[in-house]
């Protein structure tokens, strides 16, 4: 659980400050899951954008606040482009179960 990993001293994310890391990680979601709808359910897509992302932010030197920032702007495109309604240009993935 990530949320306890701030609250717990001596872990490094006790260290990172909260907010920005909650507000990148919910963009985050956005961006997965439209990626996630977009390709009919591949998770290809998904891992290597979060593997690309994390990479090209750790490379620059990049912050929690600078990655929070970035996948927020990504996320806003995203919604601005597609539609709040729609985070895909296909319909939605649903489940077969």
């Amino acid at each position: 659980m990530a949320f306890a990993n701030f609250f717990w001293i001596g872990n490094p994310m006790a260290n990172y400050p909260f907010f920005p890391w909650l507000a990148g990680t919910i963009s985050g979601a956005v961006i997965y899951t439209w990626l996630y709808n977009g390709t009919a359910g591949s998770l290809l897509p998904v891992t290597l954008f979060h593997v690309a992302f994390n990479t090209a932010v750790t490379a620059i030197g990049g912050s929690i606040v600078a990655l929070a920032v970035a996948q927020i702007l990504i996320a806003l495109a995203i919604t601005i482009v597609t539609g709040p309604a729609h985070l895909a240009r296909r319909e939605r993935v649903r489940w077969q179960g």
